[in-house]
């Protein structure tokens, strides 16, 4: 008798105050009819791909390497994505699976460019730096996931923003149908576009449920083609299927972008053309949403350092700016396990963006006629807002089971154990009160 295979459904954006609704909406209405759950908080930043790394590995960015969503790229406009598996500092849940002998996919998830498994279409961008998108996912998919992407690229919907909804559906379905894989992990995107453009709360809300509805629908009539949902039915091999939903963090609504590179250029840490490109810099802002990383030249003098320093007081010091804490790497470390090659975090209010612009004012107000942008953002400290969830249904879970909150690096172990095999480096720790300890 098989384990039963794993499926894995990241809603991205999903809060825990969306599942009344999402309830009442026939394809979730299966899954959260009675599932095992947790109230999810997540690393910091609360970003789509330090967390979405997390949870397949269960560690925080310190030990993944994962630690925005973009990768630092001083000056450039939309800088590269994490997008390649091979960052990944440390072994995956796809990676012990795969070595338990079990057939792995991966459809849309973060940061599997190039992995290794049976079939994978990743989550690609910015294809007009990589030879564009035929020859970057030529490389990006496994051989099977570029015949997928191929049989279904016509599903990616273009304009007025790309969505891969349709897309993402279309191939989960066939791969469920066609290949069967024994651990299955993908990820739905439009609800957090929705929160992005129009805020977090609103009718787009439940809309953008609705059409994630529509995605989860296709991928739940392909799964009971072959093994059915929940843990009264089984698939061929006489194992039923755990599915599992999951989101990587809340949305704030947008209140003020505080844009320090500005600042920085006005005390000379950083050298522009007058046209917002960058020339040089002492100090850099990386921005991750509604916090930032800030990135100290290696050459930094000491009198520029003592510049540095004095200005970030002045920011911590001024109500205008909305900057609650400064962190230093190694407290952001202990405190958050986050880390990486910047020397500090600026954790903002909710809902200020520390943005990296170089060519707009230092402090911009939603009420200002030059703001613009979303109006829903994350990045945030992950206390605050509302929280990511953790619904499963399956042999491996117990029917209302309620863990309370937990971490989101708590979450691969948990799957770990769904799934029978072993993580030895995870961080995080299973989440015993949801799981049943049936496995077949």
């Amino acid at each position: 008798m098989h384990s039963p295979r794993l499926l894995v459904i990241s809603v991205d954006a999903m809060e825990d105050v969306d599942e009344a609704y999402a309830r009442t909406l026939p394809a979730f209405g299966r899954i959260l009819a009675d599932p095992a759950r947790a109230q999810i908080q997540a690393v910091y930043p609360t970003l789509t791909y330090p967390n979405h790394t997390a949870q397949i590995t269960g560690c925080p960015p310190a030990e993944t390497g994962i630690f925005n969503n973009v990768q630092m790229q001083a000056g450039v406009d939309h800088p590269d994505w994490f997008w390649w598996y091979r960052m990944i500092q440390v072994p995956t849940l796809l990676d012990r699976a795969a070595a338990a002998g079990m057939k792995v996919a991966t459809v849309n998830w973060p940061v599997t460019a190039g992995a290794p498994f049976d079939v994978v279409v990743p989550e690609i961008g910015n294809e007009d730096r990589t030879g564009g998108v035929e020859a970057t996912m030529r490389k990006a998919c496994s051989a099977r996931g570029y015949e997928l992407f191929e049989r279904h690229r016509d599903k990616i919907i273009e304009k007025p923003k790309r969505n891969h909804g349709p897309f993402a559906a279309a191939v989960a379905a066939d791969v469920l149908r066609e290949d069967q894989p024994d651990v299955m992990f993908i990820h739905l995107v439009e609800l957090d576009a929705a929160r992005h453009k129009h805020g977090p709360r609103g009718p787009h809300v439940a809309e953008a449920l609705r059409t994630v509805d529509g995605r989860l629908a296709t991928i739940l009539a392909a799964l009971d083609e072959t093994g059915g949902v929940g843990s009264g039915s089984t698939d061929s091999g006489g194992a039923a299927t755990n599915i599992v939903i999951v989101s990587d963090h809340g949305q704030l609504d947008v209140v003020q972008h505080t844009n320090l590179n500005a600042l920085l250029a006005e005390r000379g840490l950083m050298e522009t053309d007058g046209q917002g490109h960058l020339v040089s810099w002492d100090a850099y802002v990386h921005s991750s949403g509604l916090s930032g990383q800030l990135f100290v030249a290696d050459g930094i003098t000491a009198e520029k350092r003592r510049r540095l320093e004095d200005l970030l007081a002045e920011v911590l010091a001024d109500p205008k700016y909305r900057i609650r804490k400064i962190w230093t790497a190694r407290q952001a470390r202990d405190a958050f396990g986050l880390d990486g090659p910047f020397e500090y975090v600026i954790e903002s209010d909710p809902g200020v963006i520390v943005g990296g612009a170089l060519d707009r004012r230092a402090v911009v107000r939603r009420t200002d006629p030059d703001f613009g942008g979303n109006l829903g953002n994350h990045g945030h400290h992950p206390g605050a807002g509302d929280q990511p969830v953790f619904f499963a249904t399956g042999p491996a879970f117990t029917p209302g089971a309620d863990a309370g909150r937990h971490r989101m690096i708590d979450e691969a172990p948990t799957l770990a154990r769904a799934l029978g095999v072993e993580l030895p480096d995870s961080r995080g720790q299973a989440m015993e009160e949801l799981l049943s300890g049936g496995r077949n």
